[in-house]
């Protein structure tokens, strides 16, 4: 069966009424449920489906209240009936200007937030990953055990310690196994971040401006080893970037996100790897997304 956040059905009009839903924790808690549904032609999709997801943040005034007063609030829509669809096995990159959603998407399909209407549709049986610009890693351990502990492969901790080796050559950090995350520079620590993720097996990535924080020769390199390891090992990549560039260079197709989650899609997926950014074809595609950007 599929697993479906469903909210529409739910009822999330009337939890929002709800006295005891009013923090974000209780209410996420209350309308972020997972529900199976039976066998039927959406049971063997191959791709991640959103349809009409809404999401709001509500803040509190730190102004003093007194004599039992309400304290007064302000709202903010960020997402209002998004519809897109991320194709199974296939990279796919998000682009905006800034505070339009896109970290916010990632959050929703990584299961860390709930929207508060819509439908997020994952392929049967998926998990997902989640890649920032800090990665999470355990500073107590070496970059070796790292990986092993966020492995998905082996049944005993011998098993995943053995199979972490795999993922620690994939990303080039063999040489660096023994040492601790604090000894590694801010590229390896990356490095050893996508390590982790790809050992986890999950069928999506979510990227979160991976390599927003590295130099251009680093960010070149990994950006390169993000493809070969697509190449060698196909997952389902969502990455959200402020470089164009990057877009250009690792998407397969390449999302516009406007303000409240309107989109504009640009498919990419003929022009093959590795690829020439002054070619006519991408430096036109530079063009029309750069106006898509701007209205």
């Amino acid at each position: 069966s599929s697993e479906i956040f469903d909210f529409y059905k739910f009822g999330a009009r009337r939890l929002r009424c709800a006295p005891f839903l009013r923090t974000g924790l209780d209410f996420c808690r209350a309308v972020c449920i997972i529900k199976s549904r039976k066998r039927n032609e959406d049971a063997n999709m191959d791709e991640i489906r959103i349809s009409h997801v809404e999401k709001s943040y509500t803040t509190l005034s730190t102004d003093l209240v007194i004599g039992g007063a309400k304290r007064p609030s302000r709202t903010r829509k960020v997402l209002q009936d998004v519809n897109l669809t991320f194709p199974a096995g296939k990279l796919s990159v998000l682009v905006g200007r800034s505070g339009c959603g896109k970290s916010t998407l990632l959050k929703l399909l990584a299961g860390k937030e709930a929207p508060d209407a819509g439908e997020i549709t994952l392929p049967e049986g998926w998990h997902t990953a989640l890649l920032s610009p800090e990665p999470y890693v355990i500073t107590w351990t070496n970059v070796r055990q790292n990986v092993a502990m966020a492995s998905g492969v082996g049944k005993t901790p011998e098993e995943r310690y053995e199979h972490a080796l795999e993922y620690v050559r994939l990303v080039g950090l063999e040489d660096y196994a023994d040492l601790s995350p604090v000894e590694l520079s801010t590229g390896m620590k990356q490095r050893l971040g996508l390590a982790r993720v790809l050992a986890s097996q999950a069928e999506l990535l979510l990227m979160d401006e991976p390599f927003a924080s590295l130099d251009f020769i680093t960010r070149a390199e990994l950006q390169n080893q993000v493809l070969q390891l697509q190449k060698n090992m196909p997952r389902t990549i969502v990455l959200v970037t402020h470089q164009l560039d990057e877009a250009l260079l690792l998407g397969q197709s390449v999302t516009v996100m406007h303000e409240l989650g309107k989109t504009e899609t640009f498919d990419l997926s003929h022009i093959p790897y590795p690829r020439d950014l002054s070619s006519p074809e991408l430096l036109r595609l530079r063009e029309a997304v750069t106006e898509a950007c701007r209205r």
